[in-house]
């Protein structure tokens, strides 16, 4: 019976998960900014091709690279190329550590812009040790 017990407790141990989590840390803020204001570096220097090597493959999956050069000059067009000032007006992190880790952040920026201000969000993710962008959504402000 002892042998039964311990076969038990050895698959109980086995299974559990041991993961801590974290919402909303300042220094996981501050790594997925450094990844959006080179985003943002490289844009206002018209690099597009190091710019796109921040951006996860699967976002090419939907979005492919020719899709996103034509919303980048979309946007530009309609707002202005040239970018002033990026606020951070929203963010959010959850970053989970142990034998399943998993990095996500939301980072909302209000972009000022030549022409028309814009509302830009990125969603990034960790995979490995570095920070990739998942997605980029630009909508129009007032």
């Amino acid at each position: 019976m002892k042998k039964y017990v311990l076969i038990l407790i050895s698959f109980l141990f086995l299974g559990c998960n041991f993961d801590k989590t974290y919402h909303n840390r300042e220094g996981d803020k501050q790594d997925a900014q450094k990844i959006t204001k080179k985003f943002y570096s490289l844009l206002k220097k018209n690099n597009r091709e190091e710019a796109f090597k921040l951006i996860d493959n699967n976002f090419f999956e939907t979005t492919n690279k020719k899709q996103l050069n034509q919303m980048i000059d979309d946007i530009n067009a309609e707002c202005g190329d040239k970018i002033s000032d990026t606020q951070l007006t929203i963010w959010e992190t959850f970053v989970s550590v142990g034998t399943q880790p998993k990095s996500q952040y939301v980072l909302s920026y209000k972009v000022k812009r030549n022409i028309q201000n814009t509302q830009e969000k990125f969603t990034l993710e960790k995979n490995d040790d570095s920070i990739k962008i998942v997605g980029y959504d630009v909508s129009l402000t007032k």
